[in-house]
């Protein structure tokens, strides 16, 4: 055993009945409700038990032989008053032999008055992009030629449209793409590429911490590192987790997965290192990108277990992660209701309770932002526990704006990103992959890193200036920070049928209002977090927009004495008229797609600037950001 246990691992031995005798045994009504979910799904030998109140040591009153009780969590660093605080501390996995009932297990433990839950130990499985290896060597001529007119210098940068997608492949205008359908990085990134002090977990298969376009971004225990082997050296109650844990063997040697390599490299790829791809927080090749902790809860496509991610989870929280990158969920449609989930797994509650409560970053935010995959099933409910409201559930679209055909969608979802589609390899997510330099895949496991790395990339930028929000305001910044998906929901597309494996073709209209808030927008989370507004303009296009959102209603009365834009701006975007304000609208025409900054100043409370010989107002400066793309939306956002 790898996890520092100290005095808190007990085998507790007790033979004064038989198997016999213990599967005769009734139910009562109280000790029924003690068990708070079903053996579906569940893990022979196990049990996981809830206190009425944290013990160092449980004694298994129990007439069953050879039952082994061990904390699902170590105490680690925590103090006294943490550990008397956090229910996570008081759950216990009970171990024993596989051909015990377990049901009749169950029943014995809650009967115990020191026993507040017995939960069944569940397999969780992990939502896979269903890909198998899509390389394709022969792009690689192609992709040197064009890189050099990407922000940074990796290698497939361009290949990465859910970055910027301008529409076309190699140049070529393509049917599966539209311009617009992405998270519109590049103009973020003139602002932020990240920061080192920002950690992102992932949780997930072992992510190869060693991959040339990883290392650099890997997060790394110094301590352990430099220390001792088979030596817990920084007393976090784990050995030798030089890069993360692997809870799925119980020891620090991660096992390399594509799957969580892929999701890293979404996150946070070193970006400009002339290499693979770009990470969204990955930083300017300077060291300045977010970091990844790899939370290692699969193997081998294996199923894990409930105790491992509540582990997991725990352990991304006390070792600095701020946010978790979750795919992995319970089968569909298990659970239709946050009362149901919050009743029946309740070890995974406490799990998030704690990283939302104790996961930090001082200055800049007080706890943790979990977000997770909706699931790849298609299904009009999104999978738990990312459906959980206190969650960000993540749905996917594809390069061409519409919902990936095996997004599952409904109440429960937040946010959409991109998945990718199986149209061809160009439609896919392009990233980090075990055996190449890079990969593509498809499926909400690759829209939720974009919604991991669009928050890393927003805590990283208010460290730059000096911003703090509370969990709660930063989730709300994020679910705000996007367009509108449901426009584009019109067409006709195949959609996978996992019960027949064929591709029917299905009314993307029932998608519309169920994809979450919108599709996520980089530049305009960070705009949020610096708080200034953005105005959206459609290229070559005359352009009126109204000002009343930002000086009010009675916009249109006031007198304005000014727009200031910089003439390098005005050449960079293509404005050839200096843009004016007339009845409380600005008017402005742009011939090339970027942002720029544009200040509106106009006069409140009179005509005339006050100060002088005359009665006057006061004036009022508002400074934009100003974005400007081949079109608009309907709703203000672009397309």
């Amino acid at each position: 055993m790898k996890r520092f246990l100290s005095i808190l691992t007990l085998i507790a031995v007790v033979t004064s009945c038989t198997k016999a005798d213990l599967e005769s045994t009734t139910r009562p009504d109280d000790i029924s409700s003690k068990i708070i979910n079903t053996t579906d799904c569940a893990i022979a030998g196990k049990l996981l038990v809830k206190l009425n109140r944290y013990t160092p040591s449980f004694n298994v009153e129990c007439d069953i032989t050879d039952i082994e009780a061990r904390p699902v969590v170590p105490i680690g660093k925590a103090t006294d008053a943490e550990i008397e605080s956090e229910e996570l501390y008081r759950w216990w996995v009970l171990s024993f032999s596989e051909d015990v009932n377990i049901e009749h297990v169950a029943e014995a433990i809650a009967a115990n008055s020191l026993v507040q839950y017995v939960e069944y130990n569940t397999e969780l499985e992990r939502i896979d992009s269903g890909d198998e290896n899509s390389r394709d060597d022969s792009i690689h001529s192609v992709t040197r030629a064009i890189a050099a007119d990407m922000p940074f210098n990796d290698e497939y940068l361009c290949e990465q449209w859910h970055y910027y997608n301008d529409g076309t492949v190699y140049g070529d205008v393509s049917s599966d793409h539209r311009p617009g359908a992405d998270i519109n990085l590049f103009p973020a990134w003139k602002y932020c590429t990240g920061d080192n002090r920002v950690i992102v977990a992932v949780i997930d298969g072992g992510v190869k911490y060693d991959h040339p376009d990883l290392a650099a971004n890997m997060w790394v225990n110094e301590a352990e590192k430099n220390g001792s082997a088979r030596v817990d050296d920084d007393n976090n109650g784990y050995t030798d987790d030089i890069y993360g844990f692997n809870f799925n063997d119980d020891n620090g040697n991660i096992t390399f997965d594509d799957h969580g390599t892929h999701v890293a490299g979404t996150i946070a790829a070193v970006s400009n290192n002339g290499i693979g791809v770009a990470g969204i927080a990955g930083g300017s090749g300077k060291g300045d990108g977010c970091r990844i902790m790899t939370c290692q809860i699969y193997k081998n496509g294996e199923a894990t277990s409930t105790e491992n991610i509540a582990a997991a989870i725990k352990y991304a929280a006390d070792n600095g992660a701020v946010i978790i990158n979750n795919s992995w969920q319970y089968a569909k449609g298990s659970y239709t209701s946050d009362s149901r989930f919050r009743q029946n797994y309740s070890v995974l509650m406490d799990a998030i309770k704690y990283f939302e409560s104790n996961a930090k970053l001082p200055g800049v935010i007080d706890g943790g932002i979990c977000i997770f995959a909706a699931g790849n099933d298609a299904y009009n409910v999104p999978s738990y526990p990312g459906a959980y409201y206190s969650n960000i559930c993540v749905t996917a679209f594809g390069p061409n704006f519409t919902a990936g055909s095996y997004t599952n969608y409904g109440a429960g979802a937040n946010i959409c990103a991109p998945g990718g589609e199986n149209t061809s390899w160009a439609t896919k997510i392009c990233s980090t992959s075990v055996e190449y330099e890079v990969n593509y895949e498809k499926g909400t496991s690759m829209a939720a890193p974009h919604v991991s790395g669009c928050a890393a990339l927003g805590l990283s930028y208010a460290l730059k200036i000096g911003k703090s929000f509370t969990r709660d305001e930063f989730k709300d910044i994020i679910l705000t920070s996007v367009h509108d998906i449901d426009q584009y929901q019109t067409e006709r597309k195949g959609a996978f049928d996992f019960d027949t494996g064929t591709y029917p073709t299905v009314n993307i209209e029932y998608y519309k209002g169920l994809l979450g808030s919108g599709y996520i927008d980089a530049h305009l989370l960070l705009m949020q977090v610096e708080g200034t507004p953005c105005l959206y303009v459609a290229k070559g296009k005359e352009t009126a927009l109204s000002l009343d959102n930002y000086f009010g209603d009675a916009s249109e009365k006031l007198t304005y004495t000014n727009v200031t834009i910089s003439a390098e701006d005005m050449t960079k975007l293509g404005i050839n008229s200096a843009p004016t304000v007339v009845d409380g609208k600005l008017h402005i025409k742009c011939g090339n797609s970027g942002t720029a900054r544009i200040s509106v100043t106009a006069i409140v409370g009179g005509t005339v600037v006050g100060g002088g010989d005359n009665m006057g107002g006061m004036e009022v400066t508002r400074t934009f950001e100003l974005v400007v793309r081949r079109a608009t939306a309907p709703n203000g956002g672009w397309l």
